[in-house]
């Protein structure tokens, strides 16, 4: 296995603190959400992390289009999720990720696609058996090709 890439981050203060990448490209004031008795005057680790997995989604969905030479004119990812706490006081995560696509597709040929795109995201395969994961796939106009 090749080393792609590297990333190193830096926090302090848990989830009223901060976060910054070593480099300084990334830097973050935190704030606990108010559904968890917080003042939300920030963003939270989870917002970070769905919009992490979102993003690192799409890339897999449009990896996969340009190989396989899938019409895919564009696509934007929606993240949802879902925090919850089980009678042990354990945290657990569910996140449902919409995949909105534009193209010369059919649903068959979208579903295809989150599938396979499933099938080598990093992120889905380090939260297997850890994060509920729901994905949709919907045809329509993307935002943003």
């Amino acid at each position: 296995m090749d080393l792609v890439y590297k990333a190193e981050m830096l926090t302090q203060g848990g989830r009223s603190g901060t976060i910054q990448s070593e480099d300084g490209s990334v830097k973050f004031k935190l704030a606990v959400p108010t559904a968890m008795g917080g003042k939300g005057d920030g963003p939270n680790p989870e917002q970070l992390f769905a919009g992490a997995f979102a993003a690192c989604f799409e890339h897999s969905v449009r990896h996969i289009a340009k190989k396989g030479h899938v019409p895919l004119r564009g696509c934007y990812v929606e993240a949802e999720l879902s925090m919850f706490v089980t009678d042990e006081d354990a945290y657990r995560m569910a996140l449902t990720l919409t995949v909105h696509m534009a193209g010369a597709l059919e649903q068959a040929d979208a579903d295809n696609l989150i599938e396979r795109a499933k099938g080598i995201c990093p992120y889905v395969d380090a939260t297997k058996n850890n994060v509920t994961l729901n994905l949709k796939a919907m045809l329509d106009t993307p935002v943003a090709a």
